[in-house]
């Protein structure tokens, strides 16, 4: 290592650096100045500042999810808790902090300027959103995230906290040498700095490092991992960031998808379906068909469905039997996946057989008391909410005069990082993970509940490094250093061979593209609604190897090229850890459940294994159910010696045990919360 000099590198020393700009980071920002942290003692570092899902994503009314403060509705924390554990596979603790500070976290935003809709009482009006026995969702239309984005930046720039953008975060620093690894810092790619050379030594000098007290990776979910992706284009993600830096993972299993628009990414949830438009696919020839009719034994059913598509916009396992909505997304899959056929949304026409006095009650009564009937769909949603027309025309996309385009979509991930009370990092001190690649979310979830966590989880690890000695505790120059100089002659030997590759007999170079789309069809084949056991296991074996020889098979014509790699590589990795997690799962006799269906060509007799089969010409996905209870138990991952080990942990119950005030007071006072245990 004698050829690297640190001190040729820039360096920037901050207290707390937070990766991403989104709701969730810019919230921690915000809440570690109010909490009394220096402005200048913060920093973002960001890929694409107003690039990520906060900032692109919507649908026809964006839910944000809290506790109930309206009318008579009876609520409570823990109740609300109870709801968020529901889906399974969620720890009780985590599910009431996120449900107590709630409230704290919606009236932030209020304060801000998001207008969440109240009465002329003050009181903040709420719906029924899916997975919600209340009706605890609220709304400001199709962009409610997009102005929690807008809010929540512009208060961060009042605070003057620095942003660095186009700032790409490689590698974080942590130090394994002391008693508990803890991180210490960051090295991060200038965009600006890359030239179109081809030279190590001018690649190099695009790194910055930032030494850091505490790093907060808020970078949203891995949305380059499919083909079929509801994700804004502009977000990526960076999961291997804390993978490599040995953090462990959790319900990587769970994700959630559903029905949306291809060429404008959107959801098609709510009035999109409530208004009953025709479902269509064509296939090479443009011969078209109304594939629902195969599924469906009637019209009246078909309306059932297709209405409640709109309140269980997910992919859900259970709303398969007795004709469910997710019938819809199962035949929108085969159309698209198995037979090649694009499908369309048509809200010129009618389905056939359309008959408003066959219409499902559950649909009639709706549309009636809304008072959005009319001759076609396309009327009918121009009642119900011309905004959702706007959204696609605002887009160039006229769904007046045009069938729009839909798959079934990645969306979410549930599962992510796994971390404690105050979202830190379960293995690594000084660790913060926040937003979607924080794994607090189990099985399912309430419409809504992720953007709420996101909020709460900013709260949170702000709470902790002011309060506690996280605030002015230092680093060890010298472990940083050595630390720092290690990772970089690491990353200068790796990218030397990156620039220089040529070929062996044995070995074929790939491009970029080449390898994403491998990624993109392995989890297009096993880890999407669909979770087939047969065949992955030795795919799983060629992403070991090309894991190993990542490096020889890819080559850089430019320096520039870098951050392709680096996102393809992250996803390499990623990607490899979902599949173990879905093997595991598979291995471990899991039952189909939350978003996807398991296919398995045995069954097992001693847990009363049986295959359900969906109706007409979907009958060939025929799914396990067994008796075989997981919501009690979490699946962890982590990544020790280029191994990934898996552990199934209890989950935690609610706390139940309420606080005296004169002790909780007491309590607080002393700040006990944040002291360890």
């Amino acid at each position: 290592m004698v050829d690297i000099n640190i001190d040729q590198f820039e360096i920037y020393e901050y207290n707390s650096v937070i990766i991403g700009s989104g709701a969730a980071g810019l919230n921690c920002a915000l809440h570690l100045v109010l909490e009394g942290i220096p402005s200048d003692k913060i920093a973002i570092v960001t890929d694409n500042l107003g690039g990520g899902t906060s900032f692109n994503a919507g649908s026809d009314k964006q839910t944000y999810y809290k506790l109930s403060i309206y009318g008579d509705q009876a609520d409570s924390p823990y109740e609300l808790a109870k709801d968020l554990c529901a889906g399974g596979a969620m720890h009780g603790d985590i599910a009431l902090i996120e449900a107590t500070n709630s409230i704290r976290e919606f009236f932030h935003l209020v304060q801000l300027g998001v207008p969440f809709p109240y009465d002329e009482y003050g009181g903040f009006v709420g719906y029924k959103t899916d997975n919600d026995p209340k009706q605890r969702a609220t709304s400001i239309g199709p962009f409610t995230s997009q102005k929690m984005g807008d809010c929540l930046l512009n208060a961060v720039n009042e605070k003057n906290i620095p942003i660095f953008d186009k700032y790409y975060a490689m590698k974080i620093l942590v130090d394994e040498a002391a008693k508990e690894p803890e991180a210490i810092g960051l090295i991060c790619i200038n965009y600006d700095e890359l030239s179109n050379d081809k030279n190590i030594d001018t690649l190099l000098s695009s790194l910055r490092i930032f030494k850091t007290r505490n790093v907060i990776i808020a970078t949203g979910g891995p949305a380059i991992l499919y083909k079929n992706s509801v994700y804004p284009k502009s977000q990526k993600g960076t999961t291997s960031l804390a993978i490599e830096a040995g953090c462990k993972l959790q319900n990587l299993t769970e994700s959630q998808f559903g029905l949306a628009s291809t060429r404008f990414r959107w959801n098609v949830s709510g009035s999109y379906q409530q208004v009953i438009p025709r479902y269509f696919s064509l296939d090479n020839s443009n011969t078209e068909r109304e594939f629902l009719k195969f599924v469906f034994p009637s019209f009246t059913e078909l309306s059932r469905a297709t209405f409640l598509k709109g309140y269980q916009w997910p992919f859900n396992s259970t709303l398969i039997e007795g004709f469910g909505s997710s019938l819809i997304d199962l035949a929108v899959y085969h159309e698209t996946v198995v037979l090649h056929r694009k499908v369309f949304l048509d809200y010129t026409k009618n389905p056939e057989s359309y008959d408003f006095d066959h219409l499902h009650p559950i649909a009639k009564e709706y549309l009636s008391n809304s008072d959005a009937i009319g001759d076609y769909p396309i009327n009918r949603l121009r009642k119900l909410n011309e905004q959702a027309i706007k959204v696609y025309s605002k887009q160039g996309i006229d769904i007046a005069s045009e069938p729009l385009e839909v798959a079934v979509c990645n969306q979410h991930l549930n599962g992510g990082i796994s971390c404690d009370g105050w979202w830190e990092s379960n293995t690594i001190n000084h660790l913060f993970v926040i937003g979607e690649i924080n794994g607090s979310h189990g099985v399912h979830r309430p419409g809504g509940a992720a953007l709420n966590a996101g909020q709460v989880g900013g709260l949170r690890a702000a709470l902790k490094i002011a309060h506690s000695n996280y605030a002015n505790q230092s680093i060890n120059d010298e472990k940083f250093r050595d630390t720092t100089k290690r990772e970089l002659f690491d990353i200068k030997t790796k990218w030397t061979t990156l620039l220089e590759n040529i070929p062996s007999v044995n070995e074929k170079i790939l491009t970029i593209n080449d390898l994403l789309n491998q990624i993109q069809n392995r989890m297009s084949k096993y880890a999407t609604i669909i979770r087939p056991l047969k065949g992955l296991e030795s795919e799983i074996l060629t992403i070991q190897n090309q894991l190993n020889s990542i490096t020889k098979v890819i080559k850089l014509e430019k320096n520039t090229e870098i951050i392709d790699y680096l996102r393809v590589k992250d996803s390499l990795l990623t990607h490899f850890f979902f599949l173990k997690a879905i093997l595991d799962y598979h291995f471990s006799n899991g039952r189909s459940r939350g978003s996807y269906l398991i296919l398995r060509e045995k069954l097992l007799d001693s847990l009363s294994e049986m295959y359900i089969l969906p109706p007409g010409y979907l009958k060939d996905y025929k799914f396990i159910h067994n008796n075989l209870d997981l919501s009690k138990k979490i699946q962890t991952l982590q990544w020790k010696d280029k191994q990934v080990l898996i552990k199934w942990e209890n989950t935690r119950d609610i706390p139940s045990d309420f606080g005296w005030f004169e002790n909780v007071w007491k309590d607080f006072l002393n700040r006990k919360a944040f002291k360890p245990n």
